[in-house]
């Protein structure tokens, strides 16, 4: 169970330190800051093949035999929910967010549905409840829904446990590939071999043991546990896998961010404050003017970037398409052997299988290239005279190796505008970002979406090919007709989602750094009413913040 009260006491001297400055308007930051320490929770991935068990074993966990539909149609499967909670109710997600008070045994459509979630009183989920279980619609539950799933949760899952039936002898293609997507955003991985009742201890071992091996061939050192009917209490053995997850270490990477980046910001405050209260009305004046010609520098500075950046806009496009091209080349053979032989499932899976990898790696090097692109660009070195006495450039230095951790705070909101004519609509992704790589991660949902999107066009294009007999032609075909048709199809929605990221991230960075500088002009001000107002409590004043500074520091030292 996460020790939710670990920072507490932190989280109460800051709000005492506050109090004692008026206008520090740190109250909201605080308020954020318990609100991310009290609804902390991990959301862990149940993932796997169609028909390995998944439901099975979470009707097991919960204690409900047949609560989740076992052994259902692929098409059908939607990802559900599942939490612990005292009142027990069931709600359906659209993909707007908006929810609706359903049934919980009415079987449910992922045409018309996000995901479900069940809030469940039940004794094995209160042991766990730092955890969010999500049910996912298994691999081969459809190329669409799968996708849309993963798109959904990508970035967001904290935890994976990856359940594969003892049939398929260790890990296949499919789930190794699985396990190397989702190794980008996530460390806490684990495998289960399931169904091992049917047969002999012996076996379950050499298979796990087999699937450890294949795993620490490709560098993974993720835990690997059998479970079997046999088992005196699965429940408890899936709480003592699940546990093994360290909860603790996520929730304290999550406060340790945030506290942080808060003390920090506080400590700069406070200098400024302690700095600037022996200035008079007409020194206070003269900074401001040299903030205001900052703002205005940065202005210039984020314009010329966003010219650059649309200049640039063809090549990164270019990037992109270029990788697909080259990956679409390399596996020509796999797909037009799924088409020759009459598995046209198979060979739209392998499209997709080759698309999307290249989409959600490209579009984070492209995302954290333009962020550091943007932070080096801030460089303030001779903007102010040498006859200007006042500290403005520690200040802006500062301002500029802080944004990163600011814009973690900041980028709350990416909104990802959809053709119109193809009768998408538009949505917004609301998601806590975690850091530099979550940014970029926190991005590539709207990716996969553009080949969900695109994926009946992608099915035409291949349908062309479904008529050639002779193989080395239908390559030929493949190569010189369909893959220039899939990229010139994908070519303006991949345009599209670039310049969109591109300008959401400079955007951000201007606002950030226009938010930033105004605090400090009010902090400014507010230094200038105190001296005014009582010259009597001036010493008394700033005895309080020398001694505030210092309790900030020693928080930070409790925090290393």
């Amino acid at each position: 169970m996460v020790n939710r009260k670990a920072y507490d006491g932190i989280i109460e001297k800051l709000g005492e330190i506050y109090s004692h400055h008026k206008g520090f308007n740190s109250e909201t930051s605080l308020e954020q800051i318990n609100e991310i320490r009290d609804n902390f929770d991990i959301k862990l991935m149940i993932v796997g093949h169609f028909s390995a068990g998944k439901s099975t074993l979470l009707n097991m966990l919960i204690g409900k035999p047949g609560f989740l539909k076992e052994a259902q149609e692929p098409q059908t499967a939607i990802a559900t929910e599942l939490i612990y909670d005292e009142n027990e109710s069931a709600f359906a997600f659209d993909e707007d967010g908006n929810k609706e008070l359903i049934e919980e045994q009415k079987e449910y459509s992922p045409k018309d549905y996000n995901h479900l979630e069940y809030r469940i009183n039940s004794e094995n989920l209160k042991k766990i409840s730092d955890f969010t279980i999500v049910d996912t619609p298994g691999f081969d539950a459809g190329i669409e829904i799968h996708a849309k799933a993963l798109a959904n949760y990508i970035g967001v899952g904290s935890a994976y446990l990856v359940v594969i039936d003892q049939e398929k002898g260790g890990i296949d293609k499919t789930t190794l590939e699985f396990i190397q997507e989702i190794s980008n955003y996530s460390s806490q991985i684990a495998v289960i071999i399931n169904k091992c009742d049917k047969i002999t201890d012996n076996v379950a071992e050499s298979i796990a043991e087999s699937a450890r091996f294949t795993l620490e061939t490709y560098g993974y050192n993720y835990g690997v546990y059998t479970l079997s009917r046999k088992d005196v209490d699965i429940a408890e053995k899936l709480i003592s896998i699940i546990s093994t997850f360290n909860a603790q270490a996520a929730f304290d990477k999550v406060m340790l961010k945030h506290l942080k980046s808060e003390l920090i910001s506080s400590e700069k405050s406070l200098s400024i404050v302690q700095k600037k209260i022996f200035l008079d009305t007409f020194d206070l004046d003269v900074d401001l003017e040299k903030y205001s010609r900052v703002v205005k520098y940065l202005s210039e500075t984020f314009k010329k970037k966003k010219d650059e950046s649309k200049e640039n806009l063809e090549n990164r496009v270019q990037e992109v398409t270029n990788r697909i091209r080259a990956a679409l080349i390399e596996r020509a053979d796999s797909v037009v052997d799924a088409l020759l032989s009459g598995n046209n499932v198979a060979a739209e899976a392998i499209v997709l299988e080759i698309i999307r990898p290249i989409m959600v790696s490209t579009m984070k090097e492209i995302s954290i290239r333009e962020i550091d692109s943007v932070t080096k660009e801030l460089n303030f070195t001779g903007l102010l005279k040498e006859e200007e006495n006042i500290d403005l450039t520690e200040v802006t230095v500062n301002l500029a190796n802080n944004l990163k951790s600011l814009i973690e705070e900041k980028l709350m909101k990416a909104k990802n505008p959809k053709d119109s004519e193809n009768g998408v609509k538009k949505k917004n992704i609301y998601r806590m970002v975690t850091g530099i790589a979550a940014i970029a991660t926190d991005l590539i949902a709207p990716w996969l979406e553009i080949v969900i999107i695109l994926l009946p066009d992608i099915v035409n294009f291949l349908k062309g090919l479904f008529g050639e007999s002779n193989e080395a032609l239908a390559k030929r075909r493949f190569i010189n007709n369909v893959i220039p048709q899939i990229i010139n199809k994908m070519y303006p929605q991949i345009m599209q989602n670039i310049e969109t990221t591109t300008n959401m991230v400079l955007d951000e960075y201007e606002k950030l750094t226009a938010e930033k500088i105004d605090s400090i002009k009010k902090n400014m001000a507010e230094a200038q009413n105190k001296r005014q107002q009582k010259i009597q409590d001036f010493e008394e004043y700033k005895a309080t913040i020398v001694d505030d500074i210092s309790q900030v520091k020693k928080l930070m030292k409790e925090l290393r």
